[in-house]
């Protein structure tokens, strides 16, 4: 019974996107492209780094999608790739976000995130590892 309602709640939640992409295969996926407000907020051994706006932009072929940022920072200039994933129709199959590393020497990576899409598929939020939350509005 609890797997019949889990199913039954992922189905509704994934009906009530407002903007999808139909595949060749049949599936039918979240459309992640347009423009994105950015808050990111950073925890942890990062918290020093603070809380920041950014606006996305984000391109997608088929599954895959890359955000762009529109504004940067002094770590992640405007222009660079900051969020890249892959979709299913669940939602993300993986999702990475560009982020420094532990050694907080200037150096980044690709960190994987947990995720969570509500508001019809217009809020995305990234929880990366320990040092970084990100919250993307789709404007």
């Amino acid at each position: 019974m609890v797997s019949f309602l889990y199913v039954a709640h992922a189905q509704m939640e994934k009906k009530a996107w407002e903007k999808t992409v139909k595949l060749p295969s049949g599936e039918v996926i979240l459309d992640m492209r347009g423009e994105w407000d950015a808050l990111y907020e950073h925890y942890g051994v990062f918290s020093w780094v603070g809380t920041f706006e950014d606006i996305l932009t984000i391109t997608q072929e088929g599954t895959k999608f890359t955000a762009v940022k529109q504004i940067g920072s002094k770590w992640v200039p405007k222009g660079a790739k900051t969020i890249k994933g892959q979709l299913d129709k669940d939602g993300f199959k993986t999702v990475y976000q560009y982020v420094g590393t532990a050694a907080m020497d200037g150096s980044f990576e690709w960190e994987e995130c947990e995720w969570e899409i509500s508001e019809k598929g217009n809020k995305v939020v990234l929880d990366c590892g320990e040092r970084s939350k990100s919250a993307l509005t789709r404007r």
